[in-house]
C-alpha cells in the first residue's frame, strides 16, 4: 500500500498545481468619513469636515461638506482615473484659508487621478487658476487619499504648489 502511495505521488505530482493563499484584498477607500480634528491640521475657516467617496470601476466621486456654525459647504468632485485629463467645474474655491485668492474666472480645474498601492492610495492632481490681490496665479495641488490596512482611518495629505508644508487630514470611518 505505502509503494502504491509513493508511485501515486510520483505519477501525479507534475499535474498538481500548488494552492497559493488568495492576495489580501485592500481595503475600500468607498465610504463615509469624519474628520479627526486633533490629528489634523487646524481647519480654518471651519469646524467640521466629512468626506463621502464613492467607486464605481474607474469613476470616484468624493464629496465634501465643511461646516462652522451655521455656515456650511458642499461639494462634490466627480472624475473617471481612465481619463488622463478631467476638466470639472468649480463655482468656489472653500480651501480659502484667510489668503484672498478665488477661483479663476474660467471656472473649471483639471484633474488627473491614479490609483497606487493595490488601490490602498488615490493620488489626485489638480491644476487650477485662481485670482489674487496679484492677478491670476496657476495652482496644482497633489491629494493622496490613503486608507489604513484594517480600512478604519483615512488620512488626506494635500501639498500646494504655493505652500512648502502639507495639509493632512486625519478622518475615521462612519459606520
Amino acid at each position: 500500500m505505502r509503494l502504491l502511495l509513493i508511485v501515486l505521488v510520483l505519477v501525479f505530482a507534475p499535474f498538481a498545481r500548488s494552492v497559493e493563499p488568495a492576495p489580501l484584498s485592500a481595503p475600500n477607500l468607498a465610504g463615509t468619513w469624519h474628520i479627526d480634528p486633533a490629528r489634523s491640521t487646524e481647519l480654518s475657516p471651519w469646524k467640521s469636515f466629512d468626506l463621502t467617496i464613492a467607486v464605481n470601476g474607474s469613476s470616484v466621486s468624493i464629496t465634501r461638506k465643511l461646516a462652522w456654525g451655521r455656515r456650511d459647504f458642499t461639494d462634490t468632485l466627480a472624475f473617471d482615473t481612465a481619463k488622463s485629463d478631467n476638466v470639472v467645474p468649480i463655482d468656489w474655491w472653500a480651501d480659502n484659508r484667510h489668503l484672498g485668492a478665488y477661483i479663476g474666472e474660467d471656472k473649471t480645474r483639471h484633474i488627473h487621478a491614479q490609483w497606487l498601492d493595490d488601490r490602498r492610495l488615490l493620488r489626485v492632481s489638480t491644476d487650477l487658476v485662481l485670482e489674487a490681490q496679484q492677478g491670476p496665479r496657476a495652482v496644482n495641488i497633489l491629494s493622496d487619499y490613503k486608507v489604513s490596512t484594517n480600512g478604519a482611518q483615512l488620512t488626506l495629505t494635500e501639498l500646494r504648489s504655493t505652500r512648502n508644508r502639507p495639509v493632512v487630514y486625519v478622518f475615521n470611518r462612519l459606520p
